[in-house]
């Protein structure tokens, strides 16, 4: 599954790298480098022609034991005004749920990376206030899907493989709450590949360092993406859990 899928990524890292060194050619200023983890609870529903035909719901401690690997980084660089941000969230696993009383049996293998990059507007000029997010969303995705119901002799089988670039819009609200702890709270939502993909997520951070420029982060993120290929499948999900990171000033 994975020779396509990384061309793709590297292509589009590539320009979200192109769209980051040309912000900071032109000034922005600060910054920072985040690897997170996000604990995340995933739930899928499955359509066909409009009719659901299966779905499946992993809780975070059952995901770390289905969960091949995984990865998300977070890259911005921000002046008085202007700047830049980057997100990469990559995850592998291979899952299977049974139905009710053993009628059904779904086996379900994910690939996906999903790489956020655009532009920060900073209307308070200034590290805290509001902050407006412009850029896009590419969300690639290779899931194979695999239902056996009852006793039918063949079992439906599904193979997604497809990548979708959203337009992004969102906004950002930063407060400092003392010298050491700020609170981050971001809503953005994005379409035009996607049907339809909204985040909302929340952020309370422990700043340290001699520029107050480094934080410990935890809080909470909820995702909703609606996403497919007529004629073969449409996948309504839902990815939530608490976040932890780790912001590294540079």
């Amino acid at each position: 599954m994975r020779g396509l899928f990384f061309r793709r990524a590297a292509a589009v890292i590539a320009i979200a790298a192109v769209f980051v060194t040309a912000a900071a050619n032109a000034g922005a200023a600060d910054w920072s480098l985040t690897p997170y983890m996000w604990a995340t609870d995933i739930s899928e529903t499955l359509l066909l022609d409009g009719n659901e035909v299966g779905g499946d719901d992993t809780e975070f401690a059952d995901l770390v034991d289905v969960l091949d690997t995984s990865l998300q980084l977070h890259l911005e660089g921000v002046g008085e005004r202007w700047g830049v941000f980057g997100d990469v969230t990559y995850i592998e696993l291979t899952d299977s749920a049974e139905g009710e009383l053993g009628f059904g049996r779904l086996d379900v293998e994910i690939e996906e990376m999903l790489v956020e990059a655009g532009l920060i507007w900073r209307g308070a000029g200034g590290p805290e206030g509001l902050e407006l997010l412009l850029g896009f969303r590419y969300l690639d995705v290779d899931e194979a899907y695999r239902l056996e119901i009852g006793a039918l002799p063949d079992p439906y089988q599904r193979r997604l493989n497809e990548s979708y670039l959203d337009v992004l819009v969102g906004a950002r609200y930063n407060a400092l709450l003392s010298p050491r702890w700020m609170v981050s709270l971001r809503g953005d939502v994005s379409a035009g590949g996607t049907d339809l993909t909204w985040t909302a997520q929340g952020l309370l951070g422990w700043r340290f360092g001699a520029k107050r420029n480094s934080a410990i982060l935890a809080g909470y993120r909820y995702r909703e993406l609606e996403y497919g290929k007529a004629g073969v499948l449409d996948v309504e999900k839902t990815l939530s859990g608490f976040v932890l990171g780790f912001k590294i000033g540079l």
